[in-house]
C-alpha cells in the first residue's frame, strides 16, 4: 500500500491535520445537569428531581433553578432521562387527523392537563390509516413514553399484540368499542348515528340515506351509518348507507345533492344524513346549483358541529361530540393509571362522555 492509497500514513496523517484544523465537535448540549447544580448550590439529584418531579422541590429552589436554567439556556437530555427511568415524562398520542378542528380540540384538551402535571405531549397524525399509525406507535415506543393516547380503537394484528404486551398505559380516546383490553373514553359511534336517525323519524321522514366518506378506514363513521340504518328500520323506515366516491369532503357532498337531485322524485329519500359535518356543509352550499332547495325538498344533518354550521343558510342540524373534554378525560385517566401501585391490577377504565344532537334550520322539515 502507498502512502498516498486510501488508509495509508499519509493519508491518515491528513486526516489527523484535518480533524485538528476543524477542532473537537461540539456538543448538543453543552451545559449539563451537574454545571446547572453546580451554578444552583444544589445536588445533581435535585436538579432531576426539578424537571421529573417539580412539587418534590421547595418553591425556594424551584425558583433558583428556574433562574439558572434562564440564565444558561440549559436543556435536559430527553435521552439521558429515557436511559435513566424506565418511563419517559412524555406521553404519546395518534389523532386520526390533526388538521381537523375537532381534533384540534381534543389535542387541546391532552395538553392542557398533561403541562398542569409536568408531562409533554408527543403528537403524531395517521390520517385514519392504520398503518401509518402503526409507524407513530413503534417509534413512540421506543422512546419509552409514560403512556398512549389512542384515537381509534382498531389496530394492525402486530401493533394489537404489541399494545397488549406493554406495560405502560394505553387509553383509546373518542371510540367506545365492547371487549377492548384497554382503557376507554369517548361515546359508542352507533349511538350517534341513532341520533340523527331518530330526529328525521319525529320529522316524518320515511326513507333516508347516510353518506359514509370515501376511505374505509375510517371505521367510526362506518359505525356511525350502523347505527342510524338500524334505528330507521326499528321504527320501521327505510335506510340505505352509500360511500362516497370523490376522497374530498366537500367534492363528495356536492356529489351527493347532485346525485340525489337526479334521481326519479317519487322513490329518492327525503333527508341525506353525512357522516361528517364537511360533506353536509358542501350538500348545503352546492343543492342552489342543483335546484335544491334543503329542507324543502331534502333535509340535510351532519356529525361534528363545526363552526359554520351555525352560520349557513340554512343552518346546519348536526351531532355535537366534546372533543375537549375526551381529551381531557383521556389524559386524567394517564394520570389515574400513573399514579397506580405497580402490583394494583390494570382494570379497564370506561368513561362515556356522550354525544347531541343539535337541530337546526337544514331539518325542519314540517313534520
Amino acid at each position: 500500500m502507498s502512502a498516498k492509497e486510501p488508509g495509508g500514513p499519509a493519508a491518515a496523517a491528513d486526516d489527523s491535520a484535518g480533524a485538528r484544523r476543524r477542532g473537537p465537535r461540539p456538543k448538543l448540549l453543552a451545559t449539563t445537569n451537574r454545571d446547572i447544580a453546580k451554578l444552583a448550590g444544589v445536588s445533581v439529584v435535585t436538579v432531576s428531581r426539578y424537571f421529573n418531579s417539580p412539587s418534590s422541590v421547595s418553591e425556594t429552589l424551584r425558583e433558583r433553578l428556574r433562574q439558572t436554567i434562564e440564565q444558561t439556556g440549559y436543556v435536559p437530555s430527553q435521552v439521558a432521562r429515557r436511559l435513566a427511568s424506565s418511563a419517559g415524562g412524555v406521553v404519546g398520542a395518534v389523532m386520526q387527523n390533526v388538521g381537523s378542528p375537532t381534533f384540534a380540540r381534543v389535542v387541546q384538551g391532552i395538553t392542557e392537563v398533561l403541562e398542569q402535571n409536568a408531562l409533554q405531549l408527543l403528537l403524531a397524525s395517521s390520517d385514519y390509516m392504520q398503518d401509518a399509525e402503526a409507524r407513530a406507535i413503534r417509534t413512540f415506543l421506543g422512546w419509552h413514553p409514560a403512556a398512549l393516547i389512542l384515537t381509534r380503537g382498531d389496530h394492525t394484528p402486530d401493533i394489537e399484540a404489541l399494545l397488549r404486551g406493554t406495560r405502560i398505559p394505553v387509553v383509546e380516546a373518542w371510540d367506545m368499542v365492547e371487549d377492548r383490553p384497554f382503557h376507554q373514553v369517548g361515546f359508542r359511534q352507533a349511538d350517534a348515528g341513532a341520533l340523527v336517525a331518530r330526529h328525521f323519524i319525529e320529522q316524518g321522514v320515511r326513507r333516508a340515506r347516510f353518506i359514509l366518506p370515501a376511505t374505509s378506514q375510517d371505521v367510526r363513521a362506518t359505525r356511525r351509518g350502523e347505527g342510524f340504518a338500524l334505528a330507521m328500520r326499528q321504527a320501521g323506515r327505510h335506510a340505505e348507507v352509500v360511500r362516497a366516491q370523490a376522497g374530498d369532503d366537500f367534492l363528495a357532498g356536492e356529489a351527493a345533492v347532485a346525485a340525489w337531485a337526479a334521481e326519479d322524485p317519487a322513490s329518492r329519500p327525503r333527508a341525506l344524513a353525512f357522516a361528517n359535518d364537511n360533506m353536509a356543509v358542501a350538500a348545503i352550499l352546492r343543492a342552489p346549483a342543483y335546484a335544491v332547495q334543503v329542507p324543502r325538498d331534502c333535509g340535510v344533518a351532519g356529525f361534528g358541529d363545526a363552526p359554520v354550521a351555525t352560520i349557513l343558510s340554512p343552518s346546519l342540524t348536526t351531532v355535537r361530540p366534546e372533543p375537549y373534554e375526551i381529551g381531557r378525560a383521556a389524559a386524567l385517566a394517564v394520570l389515574a393509571l400513573l399514579k397506580r401501585d405497580a402490583g394494583e391490577p390494570a382494570a379497564a377504565l370506561r368513561q362515556e362522555v356522550p354525544c347531541a344532537l343539535v337541530a337546526r334550520a337544514s331539518t325542519a322539515m314540517g313534520g
